[in-house]
């Protein structure tokens, strides 16, 4: 359903649309089903193809993010716009899960 690739052990999943309220329940799903039980919990988000990220989505990254920590793993962002860099801050969700300019530096961050 989602793209994704492997890189040193950390999986890289390219989201490109919107992440709210209408899609962030399959994300997390599809994450937790195919990723994070079968033992990937290091995982990149892309975000280069998102333009925005609403309330409902955010609390799903934090879902994910703790879903990820128990299994031994973390989530990182990588190349998020400017809007949702600033909602990533205003929300200090950036403190928790933190947002890199490349997927390279997101991966090196989790490896």
């Amino acid at each position: 359903m989602y793209a994704f690739t492997e890189q040193f052990g950390v999986v890289v999943v390219s989201l490109n649309s919107d992440v709210s309220m209408q899609n962030a329940v399959a994300i997390r799903n599809w994450v937790v089903d195919n990723l994070i039980k079968k033992g990937k919990a290091k995982i990149v988000f892309d975000l280069t193809n998102v333009p925005s990220v609403d309330s409902f989505g955010l609390g799903t990254f934090v879902s994910l993010h703790k879903t990820a920590l128990s299994s031994g793993g973390a989530i990182a962002f990588a190349c998020a716009n400017e809007n949702v860099k600033k909602l990533l801050s205003m929300t200090a969700l950036d403190k928790v899960i933190k947002n890199y300019n490349s997927v390279m530096e997101a991966v090196n961050s989790l490896k």
